[in-house]
């Protein structure tokens, strides 16, 4: 018989005790409520509910989620749902996808100062893109984009980099007209990397010199922080900072299906887990140094956890955000000009433009809540279980619990 694959909460939950009694004080608010809420994720502490189909009476009994943006459990269903709700902001044209990465000399300031210096490294790769799209000698045009935040590599370790999805042109100047950029290049590489490093580095100064920026471990003498700041700031200038451009998509349905896989990601998924056994983790992953290669690792599980942990992201923190024509000020206005000077420029050329309504690109990625026993109901809440709270304490222990309760 084969055993069933691990979840991410089986593995926290087997070294909670060994992983607190050597992390514990390291924790943050944040990192202490995530590890509460993936423990008990779909489990009696957190309640139960009952489904019944309304055409033939199946019934399917399941425990509550926990809701937790770093749930692998519970990313699916608000994914879809943010889908849905931005669907109909894409414009019928290609899309770019533009990768900018924070280089890993950066890291300690980084994982001292999450909050700050995500914000900086979202704002600079938009900034970048819209700055250099603007230039004359290039795209010549106000463009838009969609940048959402990721903080980690394929073995969980430490890599802060922004996805940027952004259409292949935009409005001229004078707004008068769609200008389109070439269907295989966007814009150049080796700029875009020096606009990014440029404009991420003064505002990391800018920041610093305002007290907003501190290193680990405490209070440290000023001279010491000062030169320490500037040794990190020295290496970051000679060292590359990685842009990367990948091929254009295809139109408005690839684009959704990309962003479905990366709005709301989080650092591994259950699927990736193959097997636990004796404290040890091993999970899948891609070499991208040597041809995007699929291997496994072997972690022990406290290690796992702790990797892990390095991506919560702060409280009421946005890694998904709009910039451009898609910002939230003018996006629908803007989306609507541009769809008039498009469709007033391609009329003859509407077959090819891959343009779909919003509801059919949206079947392959919204989660159906029809029956699984007869395929042609509904399925719907007919009742609920309250939480149980032992049930809690004995997934997460009374210190873990009292950790995160005092939090």
């Amino acid at each position: 018989m084969t055993r069933p694959r691990p979840t991410v909460a089986e593995v926290i939950r087997s070294c909670l005790d060994e992983f607190l009694e050597k992390y514990d004080a390291k924790l943050t608010c944040e990192q202490r409520r995530a590890l509460k809420d993936l423990t008990v994720c779909r489990t009696a502490a957190l309640g139960g509910h009952v489904l019944e189909c309304l055409e033939c009476g199946h019934q399917q009994i399941a425990d509550n989620s926990c809701g937790n943006r770093h749930c692998p459990t519970c990313q699916a269903t608000a994914a879809a749902r943010w889908l849905e709700a931005h669907a109909a902001d894409l414009l019928p044209v290609p899309y770019f996808h533009v990768v900018f990465t924070l280089p890993n000399v950066l890291d300690p300031l980084a994982l001292a100062n999450p909050r700050v210096v995500y914000n900086l490294l979202l704002r600079s790769a938009a900034d970048t893109v819209l700055e250099v799209a603007a230039n004359p000698d290039r795209l010549g045009a106000r463009t838009g984009l969609l940048a959402v935040l990721h903080t980690w590599g394929q073995t969980l370790q430490f890599h802060p980099h922004v996805h940027c999805v952004v259409p292949a042109g935009g409005l001229s100047a004078d707004g008068t007209r769609w200008v389109g950029s070439r269907p295989d290049y966007f814009l150049p590489v080796p700029v875009l990397s020096q606009v990014f490093r440029g404009k991420f580095l003064s505002r990391l100064r800018r920041a610093y010199a305002a007290g907003r920026l501190r290193f680990a471990g405490g209070p440290v003498d000023q001279a010491a922080a000062d030169a320490r700041f500037e040794q990190l700031v020295s290496a970051a200038v000679r060292t590359d900072w990685v842009v990367h451009a990948k091929r254009p998509f295809a139109g408005p349905e690839v684009v959704l299906k990309y962003l479905a896989r990366y709005t709301h990601r989080v650092a591994i998924s259950n699927s990736r887990l193959l097997d636990f056994e004796d404290g040890f983790v091993r999970f899948r992953y891609k070499d991208y140094a040597h041809g995007n290669r699929q291997r496994v690792l072997l972690l022990p599980a406290s290690e796992f956890v702790r990797r892990l942990l390095l991506h919560v992201l702060p409280r009421g923190f946005v890694r998904i955000r709009h910039y451009g024509l898609w910002s939230n000020r003018q996006r629908h206005e803007d989306l609507a000009w541009c769809r008039r000077l498009l469709n007033g420029e391609t009329a003859s050329e509407a077959g090819s433009a891959e343009s779909i309504e919003p509801s059919q690109a949206l079947v392959s990625v919204t989660p159906t809540r029809s029956c699984p026993n007869c395929g042609a109901g509904r399925m719907i809440l007919i009742e609920e279980f309250p939480p149980q709270p032992a049930a809690a304490a004995s997934l997460v222990g009374a210190d873990a619990c009292a950790a995160v309760d005092s939090s």
